[in-house]
C-alpha cells in the first residue's frame, strides 16, 4: 500500500532543559535519556532489575480472622465499619521502589553557541541524534541501546579537535573508579526500603550494610584520533574525528525469590565487563547495523499515515503547543501512535521485566507511586498496544511475570483467603508482592488482579490462535479461577458475589449517609470474573480438558448477579444505585466490561451499550478522564460506542496534555509534581489502532470509528483477533482497498461501513453476506483482497 513510507522522528532545534524533554532510548532492560547539549551532554540511566529492598514474607496469617466479620457488616449495611475493620486488619506492608541507576555527563571544552542544532529521535532506526556547529565545526552524535550486543552505544563525531571530560554520578550511593586506561565504572548498592513517595517521613531512603542491590555500570572508550586518560573518578578525552563511547550496566538481581547481596547473586561487574569486552571486539558499525536490523524487524511491521501532513516538517514541541491552542494535527496522532510502539519496545523485550508505570525510565529515588506495576488499570494499558499494533513479543514479559505471581499469589490466596487458585492485589514490585500494601481500601483493597491479567493470556492466544501457548497459559487461567470461586460468596439473594469487593479508588455514598469504598459484588469485579470464567470454559473446550471445572464454572456464571441499570440509564458501578462521592472520579472501572473486556458490543448488546454511554457522559460531564491514563482509555470508550468525534476530542486532549518529548504527563489537581507515566502514551496508541480496526465479539471491524479530519490514511500490520493481519487504505472517509493475511485458517466474520468484496489471486471468494457483515473460510497463510462494491 501507498503512503505509509514516511519517516518516523520527532524533532527539536534545541536541547532539553530538563528530564522531561529528554528523548528515551533503551532495549528494554537497560535504558536511557538523551538531552543533547552542545557544550554538555547528560545522560540519564537505567536498569530494569534495580530496585530497592529483597524478598520478605509479606503475608499476614490474621487477615483471614476478620473476613467474615467484614463480610457480615458489608452484607449488614455497615459499610464504613467494615471499611476500618479491613484498612486495621487486612492490609498489609508497602511495597518497594524502582530505582534510578545514575548519570553520565559530558563537558566540552570548546563552548559558544551552537547553530544549526537538531536533536532528534528517529524511531525507524532507534537511535537518538544530535547535530549542531559550533565555531565552524560540525558535531555530531548518535545515541542507541542494543538489544542484540546488551549495550548503549554513544558516538561523538567532530571535524576538528575536540577535549572533554566524562563524570559518573548517581543518586545512590556509589563509588567511581578506573578499571583501565579507557575504562571507568560506578559501582553502587541500592537502599534497602524506600517509603513510597505519597509517605512523609525525615528518612525516607534507608540503606544497611549488607542488604540490597548492588550494581555497576562501566564505560569504555575509544578515540579514532587522539587519547584517553582517567584520573580521580573521571576520564579526560582529547582528539578529533571519531569518539566512541560504548556503556554496559548490571545489577545482582538474583530473582524475584533470590537474595541479591548474597554470594551466589550475579556479579554485576563480570557482566558489565562481558559485553563491554564484546562490543569493543565487534565495533561500532557492526553494533550499529545489528541494532538497526534488530530493531527494525519488530518496528518495521506496522506504519500509520493520517490525513493532512501540513505541520509534519514543524518541531515535535512546536506541534504539540498549536495542538494545545486548538490547532487538529492528524500526523501528530500517527506519530505519536508509532512513539507509543517505540516505547513498549524499548521497554519491554522477552527476558525483561514488564514495563512499570514509567517503562523503564526514571530519575528519582521516591518515584511517583514507587514506580511500579499498578494492576488496577496501569499496567494492562501497557499492554492494550502490543497484540493489534504488532509488537506480540513485547507482551512476552507480562505473560512471564504471572507465572511468577502464581507463586507469591498462591500463599496469599490461602493464607489471607482461605482459597485455592493464586491472586494479587493492585500494587506489585520487582518482588512479586502480591498482598494488599496499607491504606485507603478503596485503593489497597483489590484481590482481583489475577482475574484481569489472565485477560492477557486470553488475548494473546486470541490474536495469534496458537494452541500451544493456550495450553503453558491453562494453568494460571484455571488456578485465577479457583480463587475466584471461593472468593464468591452466596449474597442476601442467592446470587454468588464477590465480598468483600471495592471499584478502583472510587467511593460511593448510600442512602443513609455514609461513605465508603467496600461493598458487595462491584461490577468490575463481575465483569472480570465474567471474562475469566467464559475464556476458561472456551480454553477448556479447545484443549478438549477440565470438563468438571469448566462444569462448575458454567454453574457459577449462572449464579452471578446481572449488569445492572442505574437512576441516570448508566451501567450501575456498583451492585446497588449508589450516588458517587466523585461523579467525576478519573477511574471508570465499570466500563471495562465494554472495553478492553468486550462483553458487549454494539451489534449485539444495544441496550448495554446505551447504559455504557450514559455512564460514560456522566462521569465525563462531572470532569472525569482529566489524567493522561484516563483521557487515554476514553479514546478506547469512544471507539467502541462508535463516536470517532468524541474520540477525536479526547485524543487532541491527550496530546496537548504530553510533556515536550512527547511522554504522557499524569495531570492531576491534587498532584504538583511533574510525573510521567507510560500508560497514557501506550493506552492511547491502542486508542488510535481501536479506531481503525475493532476485532472484538467475534467480528473484524474495519475503519469502525474513523475521525472526519482522518479522512484518508493508510494503515499498514495492523493485527485482529482471530489470527489476521492487515493493511488499509481510506480516502474521502471510505476504504480503497484493505489485505488481510490469515495466519490460523479461521473463518473471517468482516464488518465494513460499506458494501466490500473478498478476492483472493483475482477471484471473489464465496461467502456469506449480511448487510454490513461477510463471512468466509479463510486458509491459513493465505492473503484475502478487500474492495468495495
Amino acid at each position: 500500500m501507498s503512503g505509509t513510507g514516511s519517516r518516523s522522528a520527532i524533532w527539536y532545534k534545541q536541547a532539553a532543559s530538563h528530564w522531561f524533554e529528554a528523548l528515551p532510548v533503551g532495549n528494554g532492560r537497560f535504558g536511557g535519556m538523551v538531552y543533547g547539549g552542545a557544550g554538555r551532554e547528560r545522560i540519564s540511566f537505567n536498569e530494569d532489575t534495580l530496585w530497592s529492598g529483597e524478598p520478605r514474607e509479606k503475608v499476614r496469617h490474621d487477615v483471614q480472622l476478620h473476613l467474615d466479620y467484614a463480610r457480615q457488616l458489608i452484607f449488614g449495611g455497615r459499610h464504613e465499619e467494615a471499611e476500618g475493620i479491613i484498612e486495621q486488619y487486612m492490609e498489609g506492608e508497602e511495597i518497594e521502589s524502582y530505582m534510578p541507576l545514575g548519570d553520565m555527563e559530558l563537558w566540552f571544552d570548546e563552548q559558544g553557541e551552537a547553530t544549526g542544532y537538531r536533536r532528534e529521535l528517529d524511531m525507524d532506526e532507534g537511535i537518538v541524534r544530535t547535530r549542531y556547529r559550533l565555531g565552524g565545526a560540525l558535531c555530531t552524535r548518535e545515541v542507541f541501546v542494543s538489544a542484540a550486543d546488551q549495550v548503549m552505544a554513544v558516538r561523538l563525531h567532530h571535524n576538528a579537535k575536540t577535549a572533554l571530560t566524562v563524570l559518573l554520578h548517581s543518586p545512590l550511593r556509589y563509588t567511581v573508579s578506573e578499571t583501565a586506561p579507557n575504562r571507568l565504572k560506578l559501582s553502587g548498592r541500592s537502599p534497602y526500603h524506600v517509603l513510597p513517595n505519597t509517605m512523609k517521613a525525615p528518612d525516607p531512603v534507608k540503606y544497611e550494610e549488607g542488604k540490597g542491590m548492588s550494581f555497576e555500570l562501566q564505560i569504555h572508550v575509544e578515540v579514532e584520533k587522539g587519547k584517553v586518560e582517567t584520573s580521580g573518578g573521571r576520564m579526560r578525552i582529547t582528539g578529533s574525528g571519531a569518539i566512541t563511547l560504548f556503556i554496559a550496566a548490571a545489577t545482582s538481581y538474583n530473582g524475584f525469590r533470590g537474595d541479591p547481596a548474597s554470594a551466589s547473586a550475579p556479579n554485576p561487574a563480570r557482566l558489565c565487563e562481558s559485553r563491554l569486552d564484546h562490543a569493543a571486539s565487534a565495533g561500532y558499525e557492526r553494533l550499529k547495523a545489528r541494532h538497526i536490523e534488530e530493531y527494525g524487524a519488530y518496528f518495521g511491521r506496522a506504519a500509520l499515515q493520517l490525513g493532512d501532513e501540513a505541520m509534519n516538517g514543524m518541531p515535535t514541541d512546536e506541534r504539540i503547543r498549536a495542538v494545545r491552542e486548538g490547532a487538529d494535527d492528524p500526523g501528530l496522532a500517527a506519530l505519536f501512535f508509532q512513539y507509543g510502539r517505540y516505547l513498549l519496545l524499548s521497554s519491554s523485550r522477552p527476558g525483561t521485566q514488564p514495563a512499570n508505570l514509567q517503562g523503564i525510565w526514571n530519575d528519582k529515588t521516591q518515584p511517583p507511586w514507587c514506580s511500579s506495576w499498578t494492576t488496577n488499570i496501569n499496567v494492562e494499558m501497557n499492554y492494550w498496544p502490543a497484540e493489534v499494533c504488532h509488537l506480540e513479543e513485547c507482551h512476552q514479559p507480562l505473560l512471564d511475570w504471572i507465572e511468577d505471581l502464581r507463586w507469591t499469589g498462591r500463599q496469599t490466596a490461602a493464607v489471607h483467603y482461605r482459597s485455592r487458585g493464586w491472586t494479587a492485589h493492585h500494587n506489585i514490585d520487582l518482588w512479586r508482592t502480591s498482598t494488599p500494601v496499607g491504606g485507603s481500601p478503596s485503593w489497597a483493597f483489590w484481590p482481583m488482579a489475577g482475574a484481569w491479567l489472565c485477560h492477557h493470556l486470553w488475548e494473546h492466544y486470541a490474536f495469534s490462535q496458537d494452541e500451544r501457548f493456550l495450553e503453558r497459559a491453562f494453568p494460571a487461567m484455571k488456578e485465577a479461577a479457583l480463587f475466584c470461586l471461593d472468593w464468591l460468596v452466596e449474597g442476601p439473594d442467592g446470587q454468588l458475589v464477590t465480598c468483600p469487593s471495592t471499584s478502583p479508588e472510587n467511593m460511593f455514598v448510600t442512602a443513609d449517609g455514609q461513605q465508603s469504598s467496600v461493598t458487595y459484588a462491584s461490577t468490575l469485579d463481575m465483569a472480570l470474573i465474567r471474562d475469566l470464567f467464559g475464556h476458561c470454559i472456551e480454553a477448556g473446550r479447545i484443549l478438549q480438558k477440565e470438563a468438571r471445572l469448566c462444569g462448575e464454572l458454567e454453574e457459577a456464571l449462572r449464579r452471578l448477579p446481572p449488569f445492572r441499570i442505574g437512576k441516570h440509564g448508566q451501567l450501575q458501578e456498583w451492585a446497588e444505585d449508589y450516588d458517587e462521592l466523585e461523579p467525576g472520579h478519573r477511574h471508570i472501572a465499570h466500563l471495562a466490561a465494554l472495553h478492553p473486556l468486550g462483553l458487549f458490543t454494539r451489534e449485539d448488546d444495544p441496550v448495554w451499550i446505551e447504559a455504557c454511554r450514559a455512564s460514560l457522559e456522566r462521569r465525563l460531564a462531572h470532569g472525569g478522564a482529566h489524567t493522561g491514563w484516563s483521557c487515554a482509555w476514553t479514546v478506547s470508550f469512544w471507539a467502541r460506542l462508535g463516536e470517532p468525534d468524541k474520540a477525536h476530542r479526547f485524543l487532541n486532549e491527550l496530546l496537548a496534555g504530553t510533556h515536550l518529548n512527547l511522554m504522557n504527563a499524569h495531570r492531576h489537581p491534587k498532584v504538583k509534581l511533574d510525573i510521567f507515566q507510560i500508560d497514557g502514551n501506550l493506552a492511547g496508541t491502542a486508542g488510535i489502532a481501536e479506531l481503525l480496526l475493532q476485532s472484538h465479539g467475534g467480528r473484524v471491524r474495519l475503519l469502525p470509528a474513523l475521525p472526519e479530519q482522518w479522512s484518508r490514511g493508510t494503515a499498514k500490520g495492523l493485527r485482529a483477533r482471530g489470527g489476521f493481519e492487515i493493511d488499509m487504505e481510506w480516502a474521502e472517509g471510505r476504504l480503497v482497498r484493505a489485505r488481510l493475511l490469515s495466519s490460523a485458517g479461521k473463518p473471517c466474520r468482516l464488518w465494513t461501513p460499506h458494501p466490500v468484496s473478498v478476492r483472493r489471486g483475482g477471484a471473489d471468494i464465496a461467502g456469506e453476506s449480511t448487510g454490513h457483515e461477510l463471512v468466509w473460510h479463510t486458509e491459513a497463510g493465505q492473503s484475502y483482497d478487500i474492495v468495495p462494491v
